[in-house]
């Protein structure tokens, strides 16, 4: 009879087989790489076209902007502002109006175009800051008017203005620089401090769609009966626009930025 002997090694191995093939399970891994939260953006853009007496603000050149047209005044290739390509605003620099010699009979017209960049938004346009001051009595001013300097000037309620969404409501056509179909007035009269809606819930526009144009019209005239009160007086303020993402905010009201 034979004897099989089986060494300490053999032993060994056929322990490690039997250890290895008891740890093998079924497996399976899934992964996915690189998740992001990114916040959206709104931009709001401004260009500008000045019109006076019926002459337009013209880039004639690279960065140069003259009076163009048929009338006496403003003096035909006269340097003008008001006019610009889209951009964002220069608060100090970028003047909507900046006319140094308005006499009884004029008037003129201000188109802005708002784009807004990247998500659809509600709109707002604010006057701020008027300030209506009487800068010195000529001897004929002196003869209708007796107050003088700061906040006492006439030229507030002798100038008449009307803005409107220039929209092409109506029968109208969108940013001709004209009110026209059913355009609608934002407001009119003597130019005052306040918040105009634009677009925003109020307005049943809906809000100014993300790659759009919308189109705000501006006239202004010093009417010809408007007398020597108004001579040097001066009315300064500040104009601005506010724009706030529509998504989730579909009550939102311009209103609510005069509390």
């Amino acid at each position: 009879m034979k004897k099989i002997l089986l060494s300490v090694s053999m032993v060994a191995f056929v322990v490690a087989l039997t250890i290895g093939a008891t740890g093998a399970f079924f497996s399976d891994t899934e992964t996915s790489t690189g998740n992001t939260f990114t916040a959206g953006a709104i931009d709001l853009q401004i260009d500008s076209t000045q019109h006076y007496n019926g002459n337009t603000c013209t880039e004639v050149g690279t960065g140069v902007f003259q009076w163009q047209g048929n009338s006496a005044y403003p003096v035909v290739g006269s340097t003008c502002g008001g006019t610009w390509a889209l951009k964002d605003l220069v608060p100090t620099a970028d003047k909507f109006f900046n006319f140094a010699d308005v006499k009884p009979g004029d008037s003129g017209e201000d188109t802005v175009s708002l784009h807004v960049i990247n998500n659809d938004a509600w709109l707002c346009a604010s006057v701020a800051n008027l300030a209506n001051n009487d800068n010195g009595l000529t001897e004929p001013e002196s003869a209708v008017d007796s107050t003088d300097g700061v906040g006492n000037g006439e030229l507030q309620n002798s100038l008449t203005w009307t803005v409107w969404r220039d929209d092409g409501s109506g029968g109208g056509v969108a940013g001709d620089n004209i009110q026209n179909g059913t355009e609608p007035t934002l407001a009119s009269g003597a130019p005052t401090n306040g918040t105009l809606a634009v677009y925003d819930s109020t307005t049943a526009t809906g809000a100014l769609a993300a790659g759009s144009t919308g189109y705000l019209g501006v006239a202004w005239s010093l009417p010809s009966a408007t007398g020597n009160e108004v001579q040097t007086d001066s009315l300064t303020g500040d104009i601005s626009f506010y724009t706030v993402q529509s998504r989730n905010n579909a009550s939102f009201t311009c209103a609510s930025l005069n509390n």
